[in-house]
C-alpha cells in the first residue's frame, strides 16, 4: 500500500493530463478508495471531453457500483467519440445485459463480433446475449467459439451457460458435464454467493431432470442446510422433489419457507395445506360448485368426447375452471356418445358418421346451448356435420329420418365451437387479460394440430389457417413467450388411425416434432387437443424406448393443455389444474413429468 501511496503523491506533482488523472484513479481503486477514484475519473471528463478513456473508466466504476444508468450515459459518450472502441462496445453490452435491455446489446454485440471477432470476452457475451433473447442456434454459435479460444478467465462462465442452454434443449447429461466441470473454478466456489449457488442449484435441478432423484435431493439439502442463505426458489426446488418422492410433510416444510421468504415463490401455500386436507373430494366439491348456468352471460354444453374422460379429466377440469373465471355457466350433455372420430368413421361410412354425430348436436340444441369442444379431432367432426346440415337439406333430410327413430331432429339451431375458439372470440384475449394475476414467463412450443384449423373452408380462423396466431396470443398473454420452430403445422403423428395401425410410423413423425421442438429450448408444449396430447406425452415415453438409438437424449419435454397454462396464469392452483396429485401417479397420465414447470434453473451470475 505504501508503494501505491508513493506513486499517488509523485503523480499529483505532474501535470494533470489525461493519463496522469486516469492513472491517479487506477490507483485510489487501487487503495479501495472509491470516492477520490470517482473524482479523478470525473476530473478528467471535465478537463478532457474529448478523451475516451475517462468516460471508460467511469462507466466500467458505475457498471461495477450497477449504477446502470450512470453507467450507460458514460459509455455512450465513449462510443460518441469511437464507435469501434472494444472497451466501449463491451461496456455497452454489458450495461444492457443488466438493464435488460436485450436488443441494444443485442446490437452492440453483432458490432462488436465485426470490429474483434477473436475476443474471447465479445464472443461470449454475444452468446449470452444471443442466450437471453432465446436466440439457441446463434447462442450456441458463440458460446462453442468462446470456449475455442481456451481462455482461462472467461471458460468457467461460458461453462456455465453452455450448461444453461444445453439444459433448455433437454440434453441434461451434456449439461451436467458443464457444470461439474467448473465446480472448483474460483468464480464458483464460495456457496454463500450468487454465483456459487447458481452452479449448485444447475447440477442438482439437472440431475433431478436427468431422474437422479435421490441425488438431486441430496445435493439440494447440502446447499439449503450449508449456504448461509439461498434464494426461495432453491426451497421450491427441493420442495417438488420431495413431492415427487412423496415425501409431502418435507415438500410442505420446504415450500413453507420459500413461501416466508417471498410469496410470489409459490403462491399456493393455503390451497397446498387445503388440498392435502381436502384431496380428491376436496377437488370434486371445487367442480361441483362451479356456474352451471349464467343469466345473463354465455352459456355452453361441455362435450367431452372419447379422450378425455377416459385419460386426461384434469383438461376437463381446468377448462371448467377457467370458464367459471370468465362467468361462462357450464352444463353437462347428458347421453353424449363419441363424436365419431373424422379419421376412422368418415372414412367407412359417412352417412353412419354424420347421424351420430348430429344425435350428439341435438343434445345441445335441446339446451339451447352451444357445444364447448376441448378435443381438435371432436371438432373436426361435430363442426363439419353440423355446418354440412345445416347447408345441406338432403343431407339434413337423410339424417333426420335416422333420428326420427329414437326421438330426435337436425334443427341447426347452435354451433359446435372448439374452446380455444370461445376463450379467443367470443370471451375475447382482452377479458382474459384482466384475469391475469401472474406473469409466467415459460418458452412455449405451440402445437395446433391439424382438425382445428384444416380444412379451412368452415372454420371460423379460416383466414389464419396457413399461419394461424390465435393461441399463440392466447399463450402470450400469460407473459410466456411462443417461440417458432420448424414444422410447427406438422401433425402429431396419431391422426387418421396412424397411430392405432401403424405404431412406429406414427411415433417417427411425433420424433421429428419433437427433434424440433427440443431444438428450439422450450421449457413446455402447450396443446389444445387430448389426442395430441396423448401423443405428444406418452409417446415421448415410447419414442425413448423405440428409438433410444436415434434420438440425441431422451424426450422429457412437460405437455400442458391451454387451459392449464391460463388458470396458472389467472392464479389458480395447480392441483384444481391437475398439475400435481399426491401420491403421484405411476403408470397413469400425464406420463411425462410436468413437475418441472415449477422448478428453477437458474441463469443469471455475477460477472
Amino acid at each position: 500500500m505504501e508503494d501505491v501511496g508513493k506513486q499517488i503523491q509523485k503523480l499529483k506533482k505532474l501535470d494533470e493530463s489525461a493519463e496522469n488523472l486516469i492513472h491517479l484513479g487506477n490507483l485510489y481503486l487501487k487503495k479501495q478508495d472509491k470516492l477520490e477514484a470517482r473524482y479523478y475519473f470525473q476530473q478528467a471528463i471535465e478537463k478532457y471531453p474529448s478523451h475516451i478513456e475517462g468516460y471508460i473508466k467511469l462507466g466500467e466504476f458505475s457498471l461495477e457500483q450497477n449504477k446502470l444508468k450512470e453507467a450507460n450515459n458514460h459509455f455512450s459518450k465513449a462510443y460518441d467519440i469511437d464507435s469501434k472502441n472494444v472497451e466501449v462496445l463491451i461496456g455497452l453490452i454489458k450495461t444492457h445485459l443488466k438493464r435488460d435491455g436485450l436488443s441494444f446489446a443485442d446490437r452492440y454485440s453483432e458490432k462488436a463480433i465485426k470490429v474483434a471477432p477473436e475476443n474471447v470476452e465479445i464472443l461470449f457475451l454475444a452468446g449470452l446475449t444471443k442466450l437471453k433473447q432465446h436466440n439457441i442456434f446463434y447462442a450456441k454459435k458463440y458460446l462453442n467459439l468462446a470456449m475455442e479460444k481456451q481462455d482461462a478467465e472467461f471458460m468457467p462462465f461460458i461453462r456455465f451457460y453452455l450448461g444453461v442452454l444445453l439444459v433448455k434443449q433437454g440434453l441434461f447429461e451434456t449439461a451436467l458435464d458443464h457444470f461439474r466441470a467448473i465446480q472448483e473454478s474460483a468464480p464458483f466456489q464460495n456457496i454463500d454467493l450468487k454465483n456459487g449457488q447458481a452452479l449448485r442449484n444447475n447440477v442438482a435441478y439437472t440431475e433431478f431432470r436427468v431422474g437422479n432423484i435421490e441425488k438431486a435431493e441430496k445435493l439440494f439439502v447440502e446447499l439449503t442446510s450449508t449456504a448461509k442463505a439461498v434464494d426461495p426458489y432453491i426451497w421450491v426446488n427441493l420442495g417438488q422433489i420431495y413431492w415427487i418422492q412423496n415425501k409431502v410433510e418435507d415438500a410442505v416444510k420446504a415450500l413453507e419457507t420459500a413461501h416466508k421468504m417471498d410469496s410470489r415463490s409459490w403462491p399456493w401455500m393455503r390451497e397446498t395445506r387445503e388440498y392435502l386436507e381436502t384431496g380428491e373430494k376436496g377437488l370434486a366439491q371445487k367442480i361441483n360448485g362451479l356456474m352451471k348456468e349464467n343469466p345473463n352471460g354465455l352459456n355452453l354444453g361441455m362435450y367431452l368426447g372419447c379422450v378425455i374422460p377416459n385419460r386426461y379429466p384434469f383438461i376437463d377440469a381446468a377448462s371448467r375452471h377457467v370458464l367459471d373465471a370468465m362467468k361462462v355457466g357450464v352444463a353437462e350433455l347428458e347421453g353424449a356418445g363419441c363424436c365419431p372420430a373424422p379419421g376412422v368413421f368418415r372414412s367407412f361410412d359417412i352417412n353412419t358418421w354424420m347421424t351420430l354425430g348430429a344425435r350428439n348436436i341435438t343434445i345441445a340444441e335441446d339446451m339451447n346451448r352451444n357445444m364447448c369442444i376441448m378435443c381438435n379431432g371432436c371438432f373436426g367432426t361435430l363442426n363439419d356435420i353440423n355446418t354440412e346440415l345445416k347447408e345441406d337439406k338432403t343431407k339434413r333430410d337423410f339424417v333426420n329420418k335416422q333420428l326420427k327413430e329414437i326421438g330426435k331432429e337436425f334443427k341447426g339451431t347452435v354451433d359446435a365451437e372448439h374452446l380455444v375458439w370461445i376463450l379467443f372470440n367470443d370471451i375475447g384475449i382482452e377479458n382474459i387479460k384482466k384475469k391475469i394475476v401472474h406473469k409466467l414467463g415459460y418458452k412455449v412450443a405451440v402445437h395446433y394440430g391439424c382438425h382445428i384449423i384444416k380444412p379451412s373452408h368452415n372454420k371460423p380462423w379460416a383466414d389464419s389457417s396457413e399461419t394461424p396466431e390465435f393461441i399463440d396470443k392466447l399463450v402470450e398473454i400469460t407473459g410466456c413467450q411462443s417461440v417458432p420452430y420448424r414444422d410447427k403445422l406438422m401433425c402429431c403423428g396419431a391422426g387418421g388411425g396412424l397411430r392405432g395401425s401403424e405404431k412406429e410410423i406414427s411415433l417417427d413423425f411425433t420424433r421429428d416434432k419433437l427433434e424440433s421442438i427440443r431444438n428450439a429450448g422450450v421449457d413446455i408444449i402447450i396443446d389444445c387437443c387430448p389426442f395430441c396430447h396423448l401423443q405428444l406425452d406418452l409417446g415421448q415415453m415410447e419414442i425413448n424406448g423405440l428409438f433410444k438409438d436415434k434420438i440425441s437424449a431422451p424426450f422429457k419435454i412437460p405437455v400442458i393443455y391451454i387451459t392449464q397454462l391460463l388458470g396458472l396464469a389467472m392464479g389458480m392452483d395447480p392441483y384444481r389444474l391437475g398439475l400435481q396429485k399426491t401420491p403421484v401417479p405411476k403408470g397413469l397420465p400425464p406420463f411425462t413429468p410436468v413437475d418441472s414447470i415449477f422448478t428453477q434453473l437458474s441463469d443469471d451470475l455475477d460477472l
